[in-house]
């Protein structure tokens, strides 16, 4: 009867409803005073409607406090007979810096009509006066945070270093995806999280049990000096607790209810110190320990015939960004590019690897000749000096001899052969007029005259495009990059049906990120979402493709640190969309 009563009252006073006068307020959960790292509410209360007409346009508070997320809810109170209707927008925040602030008065458009908030006045202090439960589940700090630890904080430029993002936690979690994984700024960045379910176990810190697991693991370069400061990974965690802790009072028939919370890791600061002058030519950037290693599948070879030579490079370090080594060959060696294999791996500070680079010679000249060393310049960080790593000389006997004569003419070279004059007929001659046409109206004469010139003109084309392949880097990649990217697309759909998607969306973006590096011959190691912007720009891509490159590349980032268990058809429509993108980007460069 109860509810009966109250549904007719609502029926039967929608005057009480329109009378209702709008209003505005916005204040802060759980208080005006917060402690560092830990999450608040800025609520915008709006009264008498349950809609707006477009979103508040919130003040900036990124100089103390970092954006996680927003949700809505709506309410309907009946007080003496009278209805109230209220929609309450709320913006999850995270204290990032310790002072004393102010959240300036912002418009809050409604019920036609526009509203200015009162300015907050907010504190951020080490020992907050009152609690520190989250204010929207009702969480302390230290049940459920996420730590970012360095295995080092000074740094030479160039030298990686690794970082451990770790979730802790004393509650039940029942799910999590990452939803901000910003890009470091002025680092290369390599991932090392390890594919599969992040594997729990359990530790003590600071004298209590928690559950933990590794969420991510990074490794990072500097590309630069000076102090560097990597910002905050969030998550939003599904969090199982008590009937009685849930603000929005939903419920269980066990007694429980999952809630969504969200958390963010500490930021880290990273002095990189500066390499010191007198760096060796040619410097290949790498900073740590070097090995170079060279070898010929044979000493002895024809001349005009192929010989593979193979440079292994090695070490500890940024092994990635290290380039073609320079050969020094004669000028008549044949060079075709390269063939570049990596092999990357984390050590317990940074990163180790192999680089492994196969060119196919050909010498054109017969000989005793030499493969010259192949000299690589690094900084050795436990003798902190430069150092040139070396392969040593090789030699290589070119046998054969130099074309001549016929077997010259038959390699495409022209020659005379003979001076002699044979005469075909003696006597004079009788000139006469044919029935025939003219010879030049024939379409046969037209044929045989022109069809040379398009053979000159195909092969004169078909060695620029081979010279350049061999001589130019930037064409070779330009040319190769539909390949390429075709191939890799084809990679990451035969990942699609895989249980762990990290593989998946690591390879699709692999494809889009390779596809613009090789078309723009941009360095794709390390190369960053602003890089990629400003040079979509410079060529003129259009806005709206850019923002798509921009959405696909962060939803990767996102799905490569979410546990196992995505949908595969999820991943085909989202497959489908990067190759689309794909295809008009191309499109769009060329």
């Amino acid at each position: 009867m109860a509810a009966l009563s109250l549904t007719m009252s609502l029926f039967a006073t929608p005057s009480s409803l329109h009378a209702q006068a709008p209003s505005v307020r916005a204040y802060l959960q759980p208080g005006n005073e917060i402690g560092v790292g830990r999450p608040f509410l800025l609520n915008v209360e709006i009264s008498g409607t349950q809609s707006v007409e477009r979103d508040p346009a919130l003040p900036d508070l990124s100089r103390f406090a970092s954006y996680l997320g927003s949700n809505t809810q709506s309410s309907v109170s009946m007080v003496n007979g009278r209805t109230t209707v209220s929609l309450t927008i709320q913006y999850r925040y995270q204290a990032t810096t310790e002072g004393s602030f102010q959240i300036p008065a912002f418009d809050v458009v409604a019920a036609g009509q526009t509203f200015t908030t009162a300015p907050i006045d907010l504190t951020v202090s080490t020992n907050p006066a009152g609690g520190s439960a989250d204010p929207s589940t009702g969480l302390n700090a230290d049940d459920l945070f996420i730590t970012a630890e360095t295995s080092s904080t000074s740094v030479r430029e160039g030298q990686p270093f690794v970082v451990d993002y770790r979730i802790w936690t004393r509650v039940d979690v029942t799910s999590f995806g990452v939803t901000n994984v910003p890009e470091p700024q002025g680092f290369w960045v390599e991932d090392l999280t390890p594919t599969g379910q992040p594997e729990v176990e359990q530790r003590v810190r600071d004298g209590v049990q928690y559950a933990t697991a590794l969420i991510r693991r990074v490794a990072l370069v500097p590309t630069g000096s000076g102090e560097r400061t990597i910002e905050p990974v969030a998550i939003e965690a599904q969090v199982r607790v008590r009937r009685g802790r849930d603000p929005f009072g939903r419920s269980s028939l066990f007694g429980t209810s999952t809630v969504p919370t969200t958390v963010q890791s500490n930021a880290l600061t990273i002095d990189v110190m500066p390499l010191p002058p007198g760096r060796p030519d040619p410097f290949s950037g790498m900073v740590g320990s070097l090995r170079v290693e060279a070898s010929l599948d044979r000493d002895s070879v024809d001349a005009n015939e192929a010989v593979t030579l193979t440079v292994r490079m090695s070490g500890e370090g940024n092994i990635r960004t290290i380039p073609a080594p320079q050969l020094g060959l004669p000028a008549d060696f044949e060079v075709f590019p390269p063939e570049v294999t990596e092999r990357v791996s984390a050590t317990a500070g940074g990163l180790a690897g192999t680089k492994t680079f196969e060119y196919v010679l050909i010498p054109r000249a017969p000989g005793s000749r030499e493969v010259p060393s192949m000299d690589v310049g690094y900084f050795d960080l436990t003798a902190g000096a430069y150092r040139t790593a070396s392969s040593g000389a090789m030699p290589l006997m070119v046998s054969g001899e130099i074309l001549e004569g016929p077997a010259a003419l038959a390699r495409g070279g022209v020659s005379q052969l003979r001076e002699d004059i044979r005469f075909i007929r003696l006597g004079s001659l009788e000139l006469r007029r044919t029935s025939a046409g003219s010879l030049f109206a024939g379409a046969g004469f037209w044929l045989l005259v022109l069809l040379p010139m398009i053979a000159v003109g195909g092969a004169v084309g078909l060695r620029r495009h081979r010279d350049l392949l061999a001589g130019d880097l930037a064409y070779a990649r330009g040319r190769k990059a539909g390949k390429v990217a075709r191939k890799r697309l084809a990679e990451a759909r035969s990942l699609a049906d895989a249980d762990d998607p990290r593989a998946f969306y690591a390879e699709v973006a692999r494809a889009l990120r390779g596809l613009i590096s090789d078309r723009l011959n941009l360095a794709e190691a390390g190369l960053q979402m602003a890089d990629v912007e400003r040079a979509l720009g410079r060529r003129g891509v259009d806005e709206g493709v850019r923002e798509e490159v921009r959405r696909c590349l962060e939803h990767c980032d996102r799905q490569r640190f979410a546990p196992p268990g995505s949908d595969p058809e999820e991943k085909s429509r989202f497959l489908d969309r990067v190759a689309r993108l794909m295809t008009t980007l191309d499109r769009a460069i060329k």
